[in-house]
């Protein structure tokens, strides 16, 4: 009888200690996936980091250079090479051959005639 008992708290014993076992398992595998997830995501903006980081040096090389100089000071300032011809337009608009609405009536009509309308008119058009 007294074997028994001693089985029995063996077994009792056992199956708590298996259960504050599992309990503590789970509680720690979410607390390392929850790190793993954070670990993925600081990954990620390390890579943009150094991503921003090359493309800032290589912005860096070029910054000193005469070429740079002169592009942004043509593009920024609006400043000329020599014999270079500048072109001024009142109404830039006037360069286009058509409006917006002009165009999208244009591709109406396109989109309405056949392939052979289509090679027809345009063969009228061209002699």
């Amino acid at each position: 009888m007294h074997k028994t008992m001693n089985l029995k708290g063996f077994v009792l014993l056992l199956g708590v200690a298996l259960t504050v076992f599992l309990v503590l398992h789970l509680m720690l595998r979410s607390s390392l996936d929850e790190k793993a997830e954070k670990e993925r995501e600081l990954q990620v903006a390390l890579t943009t980091l150094e991503e921003r980081n090359k493309a800032l040096t290589g912005q860096l090389d070029r910054v000193g250079t005469s070429d740079f100089i002169v592009s942004s000071a043509i593009r920024d300032y609006s400043f000329m090479n020599r014999n270079d011809i500048r072109f001024e337009y009142d109404h830039p608009e006037a360069l286009q051959a058509y409006s917006e609405s002009e165009f999208a009536i244009l591709m109406d009509e396109i989109y309405s005639y056949s392939e052979g309308e289509l090679a027809s008119l345009l063969a009228e058009r061209i002699r």
